[in-house]
This record gives structure tokens, C-alpha cells and sequence, in this order.
């Protein structure tokens, strides 16, 4: 009878590269700076042409040819998806081709830590969070984030201070000395009625479309760039409303999607606050 192993998520803390890529849902390119959101199709599209690109380059010795509708149609999705897939993916560097054809000749770039930044929203099981985007090499989904310095200098155990015995003190005392008389102890004094408290203030709600706290500038340029280049509607969330608000004012925001995206989000909004009042 086969025994079976388990594993012991709070020991195993080896994480290969193809699982924080399987963990990840956006990608940055580190060489360039692009960054992509990936979905489950997105990456096992990659990994099928890796898998390819594996077994007749590096094993064979050849060259990589396949047909997109055929690499589409291998993990189930139609052409017109698999034509979008391989523009992202050629967006964010994971793949490349020399030929503008259907039937191109592929070079795959390899998952490394130099390449590639795996990220994943920490957040993104809790409803109306703002994302919190960690690096899923250094915070895996199984097992604890990976420490860079191991603390050497482990707490010393305090030993137990042996209880005295409180004859021993009176052994102690010479003939003529004598123990000083114990200390009165004060009358308690009345205890103070404990003050009315206080109704706690009304938290103020900030709107979805402001900062909650104060925005790294120096970071407009990243968040523009990556709305403007959005090819889907689904790519956008709650964190990106106040960015958006504030890219459309200054008359930066021409991206169709990002521009519907707010909007939408703006109606559902004002009906929601119209029904609460």
C-alpha cells in the first residue's frame, strides 16, 4: 500500500519560480518596466509554448514553430482569444516571434527573478478591499515568506529566583539591631465615580473616488501609462477609481475602457448613495 506524504505548510518554504508565476496575477517586466494582469488562460497559454519551445529547442536541438489557432485550440479557447493572449504576453516580453504570421517562429524568455516580478492582491478574497500587492517568491500562498537574515541570538531562559524564607531575615539581624516596625498602611482613599463616557465620534467615509492617504506622485507616470494601455474593461478595480478621477480632471485619460470603467462605477455609486438617503 502507497504511503502517503503530506506537507507541512509551516516548515516547506521552497518556492520554485513556476509557482509564484501559477500564484501571480500581474507580472512586471523588470528589464522594461511593463506590467501585465494575468489569468489562469493567459498563463497556461505560456506554459504550453514553453513546454513546446522545451522539447524541440533545448531537447532537440531545433526550431520552434506553432500556429496560434492550434495553441489556442490546445487548451480549449478560441482564436480570437488566443490572438489577444499572445499580444499580452508579447506586451510583457514572456514571448517573442521574428515572423508577423499565424504560424510564427517562437522564442519563449525564461522565468527568472531577474526578468520578472510575480505579484499577487493579498486582498483580493476580501470584499471592497484595496489591493495589497506582495512579491509571491518572498510571500508563497503555501508556507511562511522567506527570511533574508536569519536571527542568530536566541533569547536566554530566565532562570527561577529561588522564594526566601522570611524567618531567615530575623537570623540575620545582629543582637543590637533591631527590626524596623512595619509601615502603616494608608486608609484606601473613595474611589472616584468613573466619568460619562463619551459617544464616540461619527467616522467620516472618504469617497471612493479620493485617496484615502496621501499618493506617491512619482508614481502617476507608472499608474497613466498602465491605464492607457488597458485592452479590457475587467482589468480595472476600486483602487484604480481615485487615480482615474484624477487622470480624466487633468485631461490625460483617453483609454475607451478606463473612461467607461469610471463612469459605470460613478452611476452605480450615486444610485447606491441615493438609496441610503
Amino acid at each position: 500500500m502507497t504511503k502517503i506524504k503530506y506537507i507541512n505548510t509551516d516548515v516547506f518554504q521552497y518556492v520554485p519560480t513556476e509557482d509564484a508565476f501559477n500564484e501571480c496575477t500581474r507580472i512586471t517586466n523588470l528589464k522594461t518596466g511593463v506590467t501585465e494582469y494575468l489569468s489562469p488562460a493567459d498563463k497556461l497559454f505560456y506554459v504550453r509554448m514553453r513546454h513546446r519551445h522545451q522539447f524541440f529547442v533545448i531537447e532537440r536541438g531545433g526550431t520552434y514553430y506553432d500556429d496560434i489557432d492550434q495553441l489556442g485550440a490546445s487548451i480549449g479557447i478560441s482564436s480570437s482569444t488566443a490572438t489577444r493572449i499572445v499580444a499580452k504576453l508579447k506586451k510583457v516580453g514572456l514571448i517573442d516571434s521574428n515572423k508577423p504570421k499565424r504560424s510564427n517562429q517562437w522564442t519563449i524568455t525564461a522565468l527568472t527573478p531577474e526578468n520578472f516580478l510575480f505579484e499577487r492582491d493579498i486582498n483580493a478574497m476580501e470584499r471592497g478591499a484595496a489591493p495589497e500587492w506582495v512579491d509571491c517568491l518572498k510571500h508563497p500562498v503555501f508556507g511562511n515568506a522567506r527570511e533574508d537574515v536569519v536571527q542568530g541570538v536566541q533569547e536566554e531562559k530566565q532562570q527561577p529566583i529561588p522564594e526566601t524564607d522570611p524567618m531567615c531575615e530575623f537570623d540575620e539581624l545582629s543582637e543590637d539591631e533591631t527590626p524596623a516596625p512595619e509601615k502603616v498602611k494608608p486608609a484606601p482613599k473613595p474611589a472616584k465615580k468613573p466619568a460619562a463616557r463619551k459617544a464616540p465620534a461619527k467616522q467620516q467615509t472618504v469617497s471612493p473616488f479620493e485617496f484615502s492617504s496621501p499618493r506617491d506622485e512619482t508614481k502617476d507616470w507608472f499608474y497613466l501609462k498602465h491605464y492607457q494601455g488597458a485592452e479590457r474593461f475587467t482589468t480595472f478595480t476600486d483602487f484604480d477609481l481615485p487615480y482615474l478621477a484624477l487622470f480624466k480632471a487633468q485631461g490625460a485619460l483617453t483609454n475607451p475602457y478606463a473612461l467607461d470603467y469610471l463612469q459605470l462605477r460613478t452611476d452605480q455609486i450615486q444610485r447606491q448613495l441615493a438609496r441610503t438617503n
